[in-house]
């Protein structure tokens, strides 16, 4: 064999291995973070307060309908290999797993582990944590008087990408997002007329996107754009209360600018004084300079 043929094998078998190797160490550090057995401290949590009709209306308006299909039996979020494939589960009676406990309901909603004991990564549960027990009970009311759903639906699975990315913490999991948040905690409902509180309560739904400080974010999917600076240091500091809401009736910005991957509809189902709220509380924060330059 020739000398270059040689070292061209060497070559390529060394970086074989070197791939291998880097593989093998981001399958082994992503393992505990994917795989079961995590667990939490356990929260009092009283199902039985739960309003039905509330439930309904916050499904739609918390985006519960948007990942988990309008019937909540579940649908195929991801199925990109070898990234992942990760579907958002059957909530209804009809999965495989059976109904819901109220601490198993309650800890995927706010502590992002799944039933299994596994990290969950796609669910907000960052965002969920803020939600009261009431209206975690009223969505589960809500869940449990519907009609079971049978759906076959695919294991979560993350491929060696994943696995890579997870290991580089790429991809955090919820837990890991409300650790690094040091104001995350269950949160009390506001009275109805106390806009500040409420406006503060509801755009806790917003730092998964608009980040911590609500100051902008990088894209949650790729392709999609980032999530802009919605502070008053943001364009939407320039939108009147009239402008604001029509936002959430039409899809687009007072600039003519179509929302792209921000759940406009389904925020759009809140009452007048919630969206009332929203602006009033971001209108409250100081004007903060954003890192994402693309605005709404």
């Amino acid at each position: 064999m020739k000398t270059w043929q040689r070292r061209l094998g060497m070559g390529v078998g060394g970086f074989a291995a070197l791939v291998i190797l880097l593989l093998g160490g981001a399958y082994g550090m992503s393992a505990s973070a994917v795989g079961a057995g995590h667990d939490v401290a356990s929260h009092a949590f009283d199902a039985s307060i739960g309003n039905a009709a509330a439930g309904a209306r916050y499904t739609v308006m918390f985006g519960c309908t948007d990942c988990h299909s309008p019937d909540l039996g579940g649908k195929l979020l991801i199925d990109g290999m070898p990234f992942a494939r990760v579907a958002a589960p059957n909530l209804t009676a009809g999965s495989p797993e059976g109904a819901f406990t109220d601490e198993e309901f309650e800890r995927a909603m706010r502590h992002g582990i799944g039933r299994d004991g596994r990290k969950l990564f796609i669910m907000p549960s960052a965002e969920y944590t803020y939600l009261s027990d009431q209206d975690i009970a009223d969505i589960l009311a809500w869940i449990r008087s519907l009609p079971a759903v049978e759906r076959e639906l695919p294991a979560r699975a993350f491929g060696p990408v994943g696995r890579m990315m997870v290991a580089l913490g790429k991809v955090p999991s919820q837990p890991d997002l409300m650790a690094a948040d040091p104001d995350a905690k269950h949160l009390d409902r506001p009275a109805p007329d106390d806009a500040l509180a409420l406006g503060h309560y509801y755009t806790r739904l917003c730092t998964g996107c608009h980040g911590l400080e609500l100051t902008g974010g990088q894209p949650i999917e790729p392709g999609m754009p980032p999530a802009p600076n919605i502070t008053p240091g943001g364009n939407p500091g320039n939108w009147s209360l009239e402008e604001f809401r029509a936002v959430f009736k039409t899809g687009r910005t007072p600039e003519g600018k179509q929302l792209v991957g921000m759940p406009w509809q389904a925020i759009g189902t809140a009452r007048p004084h919630e969206i009332d709220a929203i602006w009033t509380y971001l209108r409250s924060l100081p004007a903060k300079e954003g890192p994402v330059l693309n605005q709404p």
